[in-house]
């Protein structure tokens, strides 16, 4: 079984019990611990994370395979050199990653790292410079992509266990999706009640001035009918979205439920697109089909959920440990500059 198989098992194999899907199980538990409480938390946990197993199985399998990030790479392989300006910018962008240095100093006997380099993409459109025939202009509409943000966050020894933590990362963030999606069913029960108990009050206040000595001998002002009757309605309503959400003591059935959905949700939640453009030295969009010399690059697409979602560029790096400066100390450069 490969690297895939173990991690989110193979469906070929009914086995009754799977040990990464039982870690996953775990994982998420350990974010939320009242799930605990649910009951047969356990195994409807395994039940859903095992059905969203299939979906990120797919995502990890269709990465492409780790390219070389280093200053000297730039000049040779196109997609170092659309993700940076320059060779000069390779070297700072490692410089800055903190995971990535400490991942050295924790593997005193690796020389090399395999890490995610995440990018935020941007298209501009501008006028440039365009050959046309014998006719050089310098007004033709363009599209430039540019790459910023560098970030490397997770590292690991080898290829297959850097795709293991992917894996791991992505149970993460859909529990935490799960996560949110109870808070917001708590948030929204709290609201109702509040709700509920300032419209049942008001309510009283307005029936009490029609009930009484105060019917009898009058004072407390006429009756608003209207208000009364938009009230009563309100209350009903309330009265419906509270029974919607069930007692309190099915609140905790309720949010794992909440949770069981997102990762039955899970590839609209996560998911990975492949986007194929031609690109001139300079980053400028190229026609499918020209003349002019560019190369062509499937980048890879991650949506991350969140509020609001976003969407990052990222690639499976590897980086040598010499390629990586050290990390400026501020204090030993302010002296210097001083």
């Amino acid at each position: 079984m490969g690297i895939i198989g173990r991690l989110f098992g193979d469906k070929r194999k009914h086995a009754p019990r799977d040990e990464e899907v039982e870690r996953m199980v775990a994982r998420v538990v350990g974010l939320s611990p009242r799930l605990r409480l649910a009951q047969g938390h356990e195994a409807r946990l395994t039940s859903a994370i095992a059905k969203a197993a299939a979906h990120l199985r797919e995502l990890v399998a269709a990465f492409p395979s780790p390219r070389a990030l280093s200053p000297a790479s730039w000049a040779a392989d196109s997609y170092v050199r659309a993700f940076f300006g320059a060779a000069d910018d390779v070297g700072p962008a490692l410089g800055r990653s903190t995971e990535l240095y400490t991942f050295f100093e924790q593997q005193p006997g690796l020389n090399e790292a395999f890490a995610v380099l995440g990018m935020a993409m941007n298209e501009r459109r501008t006028l440039g410079v365009a050959q046309e025939g014998d006719v050089t202009r310098s007004d033709v509409a363009q599209t430039t992509l540019s790459f910023s943000d560098h970030q490397i966050r997770i590292c690991a020894p080898s290829d297959a266990e850097l795709r293991q933590e992917i894996g791991r990362r992505m149970v993460d963030q859909l529990a935490i999706e799960g996560l949110a999606r109870m808070a917001a069913d708590t948030s929204r029960r709290d609201d109702l009640e509040q709700e509920r108990a300032l419209v049942a009050a008001r309510l009283r206040l307005l029936e009490r001035q029609g009930v009484g000595m105060q019917s009898v001998l009058g004072g407390g002002g006429e009756v608003d009918t209207g208000e009364l009757a938009r009230l009563r309605v309100q209350l009903e309503e309330n009265d419906k979205e509270l029974q919607n959400l069930g007692s309190r003591s099915e609140a905790l059935d309720r949010q794992l439920d909440r949770v069981c959905e997102v990762f039955a949700d899970a590839g609209a939640l996560i998911h990975v697109s492949a986007r194929s453009l031609r690109l001139s030295r300079m980053n400028v969009v190229l026609p499918e089909q020209g003349a002019d010399d560019g190369h062509t690059l499937d980048l890879e697409i991650a949506r991350v959920p969140g509020d609001p979602p976003r969407e990052r560029a990222f690639a499976l790096v590897r980086v040598a440990r010499v390629d990586v400066p050290k990390p400026r100390n501020l204090l030993d450069e302010a002296a210097r500059l001083l």
